[in-house]
């Protein structure tokens, strides 16, 4: 693995004053919280699918639509995607469902990735799909059937897939244990299970990403790589993100920011189901302007803006 440039930096990311744009609401399926959003950028429009969580801990997928990426134009009352799989349903108090989503559009279809949790007490990633057409229609019956992906056994989180094929192979990140794995695959028909981590981002002793470290939303490609945001556990519990540049494969860092670009700050972040906790699974870029949303404190879902060129900049 080519040598880590470690930059120091300071937090590079805007809060929009509208912060929170999206809180939980009514009885149902997001009465307890909203968090955690995959983000697409489609016809003109910024669509979320978020996790929903109700008050018996139960996660759906819901959704909503921002023309500018900041002001809600649409949500819809129910979700878009529920648990349907058995390795999804609820067996226990515990939490169980279909948690933090990211999505990708491939050859026109929509492939969505998300935690399936459920029985084994062991998290596991899962994959789903949707014609474009359907799911601009919404027409969220036609979801294809959940297939799991990763490791057997193993507690397996942050499941993103890279937007392209790299070298006539898809890249699948995903986190085991403490650490950002990559998979290569040679379709999307996940006939089998993955069975391999080629490891891409560990955590750094002393560092505010000590703990642990997993993808954010799909990385971003540039013409120096691909920019991949990630989230960083300290081992004072916080959550913040980080900003890291991998090679054109996808599987190597090439540079890597030494500070968070984003830390909780506000009441917001600070305090929640979880506080002290800002964890993104999407972002788009329109023109130069970096659009990350996020969950703040496993309770609201927020956005912040950034130069795409200055984050860039930074890792060069």
């Amino acid at each position: 693995m080519a040598k880590l440039n470690l930059l120091r930096s300071k937090p590079m990311l805007v809060r929009a004053p509208e912060n929170p744009i999206l809180t939980p609401q009514g009885t149902g399926f997001e009465s307890l919280a909203v968090f955690n959003a995959a983000a697409i950028d489609i016809d003109g429009s910024v669509h979320l699918l978020y996790r929903a969580m109700s008050v018996d801990h139960i996660s759906t997928i819901g959704y909503a639509r921002f023309k500018d990426g900041v002001h809600l134009d649409e949500r819809l009352p129910e979700p878009v995607y529920r648990p349907r799989a058995d390795f999804e349903q609820k067996y226990s108090h515990l939490n169980s469902g279909c948690e933090d989503p990211r999505a990708v559009m491939i050859d026109g279809r929509l492939y969505m990735t998300y935690v399936a949790a459920g029985n084994t007490g062991k998290a596991k990633g899962a994959i789903t799909s949707i014609s474009r057409d359907d799911f601009l229609a919404k027409r969220f019956l036609n979801w294809s059937a959940p297939t799991l992906v990763t490791i057997e056994g193993v507690d397996d989180k942050d499941i993103c897939l890279l937007p392209e094929k790299v070298h006539g192979e898809y890249v699948l990140h995903h986190r085991i244990e403490d650490r950002m794995c990559a998979a290569l695959i040679p379709d999307l028909s996940f006939k089998e299970r993955i069975s391999r981590c080629v490891e891409v981002l560990k955590p750094r002793s002393g560092a505010w990403d000590d703990l642990k470290v997993g993808i954010a939303g799909p990385p971003i490609k540039s013409r120096d790589g691909w920019l991949m945001l990630y989230h960083g556990i300290g081992k004072n519990g916080v959550y913040g993100l980080g900003a890291a540049l991998l090679d054109s494969s996808g599987l190597q860092v090439r540079a890597r920011l030494d500070a968070p670009i984003l830390t909780p700050e506000t009441i917001y972040e600070k305090h929640g189901q979880h506080d002290d906790v800002v964890f993104s699974c999407g972002a788009v870029v329109r023109d130069d302007t970096l659009y990350l949303y996020y969950g703040a404190a496993d309770s609201v879902i927020g956005v912040a803006t950034a130069s795409l060129a200055h984050i860039l900049e930074a890792l060069s």
